[in-house]
């Protein structure tokens, strides 16, 4: 619940007789964001998530299909033309890019040689652009000062960007009982994150006559489960994880640099409380 929290608390910038407004928004986004989740478990086959049965290991793809556009479906029916400062094509541009991201990932499966920017503009599109979005939204609506409207928009992208690296790190270092999935699925499903793009740019950079990682990568097909578990030891023994959890406290202090700018206590020490919350994943 982590991006209708977010509208809510940027709503606390804005009237408060536009609340209601905030909390349609609020769930117009957890709708769209829970949708999303029921079509990757679809496309990746997933049979559990976080450990709980998914919907289609439940109830087969068919009915999973059903039940994501019914979401998609309910939520655009919430979206009213305009509400504050907000217009529906802010919703329906996020949602679009959200799904292009997804598209351009699937199409590209097994290439594993991307760069970092391709990576964070995949991460921008697939989980930040909805975090931006939510913080934004809630401003807007309630037609909060434009510079606030500004700073949330940007707090939101960078907490996104940091939250899913640090979800593509648990992919190396999590446990998997807790996570409900084996360690190195993204590697096994032909799927590139940036703890394996910085362990590649490590080994590349220290200029070794032998580049174990990049020869299991390089023929740009999804690998074996035992591969798979190769590359990841790999990633981690290079510091590939090491160098991704400082990218992401990069964002994480761009996010508290701007939250000490809005100039309102109350929103101010709701926002380093989510932060805190999400601790474990993120700071």
């Amino acid at each position: 619940m982590i991006r209708p929290a977010l509208v809510i608390i940027g709503s606390k910038l804005g009237k408060t007789e536009r609340e209601d407004e905030a909390i349609r928004l609020a769930s117009v986004l957890e709708m769209i964001h829970i949708a999303s989740l029921i079509h990757d478990d679809i496309i990746d086959g997933a049979k559990t998530r976080r450990g709980i049965p998914t919907l289609n290991s439940l109830w087969g793809s068919k009915q999973a299909v059903l039940a994501g556009d019914y979401l998609l479906a309910k939520a655009m029916t919430l979206v009213k033309g305009e509400a504050g400062d907000l217009k529906a094509a802010a919703m329906t541009s996020a949602f679009i890019r959200l799904c292009e991201s997804e598209l351009i990932q699937d199409a590209d499966v097994g290439n594993y040689l991307i760069s970092s920017s391709t990576y964070i503009r995949r991460i921008g599109g697939k989980t930040a652009s909805l975090f931006a979005l939510s913080a934004y939204a809630g401003a807007a609506v309630t037609s909060a000062e434009k510079y606030q409207q500004y700073l949330l928009h940007r707090i939101g992208y960078c907490l996104g960007i940091a939250f899913q690296i640090k979800d593509d790190i648990l992919d190396y270092t999590g446990n998997a009982e807790k996570l409900g999935k084996d360690i190195g699925q993204d590697v096994h499903m032909g799927i590139p994150t940036y703890p394996l793009i910085a362990a590649l740019e490590i080994e590349a950079k220290n200029n070794l006559d032998k580049r174990p990682l990049f020869e299991m990568i390089k023929n740009k097909k999804p690998l074996s489960k035992k591969d798979s578990k190769k590359v990841v030891a790999l990633t981690v023994s290079l510091g590939g994880v090491e160098k991704s959890e400082r990218l992401a406290q990069t964002y994480i202090e761009r996010a508290l640099s701007d939250i000490n700018k809005l100039n309102n206590e109350e929103v101010q020490t709701m926002l380093l409380s989510l932060f805190k919350k999400l601790s474990a994943r993120i700071i």
